[in-house]
């Protein structure tokens, strides 16, 4: 085998040289019974602009790859009987198949309408809500954490917070800026039961009105306060927006398989009606 400073210096030069058909241009470099390795063979399996280093050791693992394949091949040729060879309709059938799969997707890239308007979606959704049915609670709702500090600033804060009035929620705020408390937001957002509960020690949820739940968690050393806004519950349907795109995909799969089969069809309709085409 040569060594690989001798194979750095040919792929250097075979993969400079100008090409050709010529044996100068494209010298073999390995041979397996009755089959040939060519430097061409190369150039189409190492990147142009490959490090010599790195195009010697990629050279090197590609030819005895090669010779391994060819030297399998050729005993499997010998020793395996005519029945265990015969892969012609085997081969045919799978060449046919990567054919018409390759027009079929050239077709639907030409043609396939991929504008879904919000009527579509909302139709299936509707006539389909069953099929998207939620595994884990979900809810929109605010969140903020309170140290136990000061009891009795504690229990004023969590009557505020529980009465909802304008008035009291505004105060509440105005407590938790002058104590430099973030509440966190996901109203405009659905969070699932458990990922609240990485932030929020809840085990489980109440019920939900039209106006909402609130609830204060305590635990000796804070106190969490969370406003749910809107509820979820596990199996119910998902709200529209968090299967939107999974329904496009669907509906876009449904035109696919139907523009398919409508070529199909047509492409036989006319071929019969050419007569290229006959059944007898």
């Amino acid at each position: 085998m040569r060594p690989r400073c001798s194979y750095a210096l040919l792929l250097g030069l075979a993969l400079t040289s100008c090409g050709g058909d010529s044996s100068e241009d494209d010298p073999p470099i390995a041979r397996a019974y009755d089959q040939v390795l060519h430097w061409s063979d190369l150039r189409q399996f190492i990147p142009i602009g490959t490090a010599a280093e790195d195009s010697a050791a990629m050279a090197e693992a590609y030819i005895n790859a090669w010779m391994h394949q060819q030297v399998e091949l050729h005993h499997a040729e010998l020793n395996l009987a005519p029945d265990r060879k015969g892969f012609e309709n085997e081969l045919r059938d799978y060449r046919n198949s990567l054919l018409m799969h390759a027009y079929e997707e050239e077709l639907v890239r030409q043609r396939l309408d991929t504008n879904i308007n919000a009527e579509e979606l909302e139709a299936y959704y509707h006539e389909h809500a069953g099929d998207f049915d939620l595994a884990d609670d979900i809810m929109r709702a605010r969140w903020f954490k309170v140290p136990v500090d000061d009891r009795r600033a504690l229990k004023r804060l969590e009557n505020r917070f529980m009465s909802g009035k304008a008035d009291d929620m505004r105060e509440v705020e105005i407590a938790l800026v002058q104590r430099g408390i973030t509440i966190i937001d996901r109203s405009g957002q659905w969070t699932t039961l458990a990922e609240l509960r990485n932030e929020v020690p809840v085990e489980a949820l109440p019920g939900v009105g039209p106006e909402g739940r609130r609830i204060v968690i305590q635990a000796l050393e804070a106190a969490w306060f969370l406003d749910i806004l809107e509820l979820r519950p596990r199996h119910a349907p998902s709200p529209i927006e968090l299967v939107r795109q999974d329904i496009r995909t669907i509906l876009l799969n449904r035109r696919k398989l139907d523009l398919i089969e409508k070529m199909r069809e047509d492409l036989l309709n006319d071929a019969i009606a050419s007569k290229s085409v006959v059944r007898y």
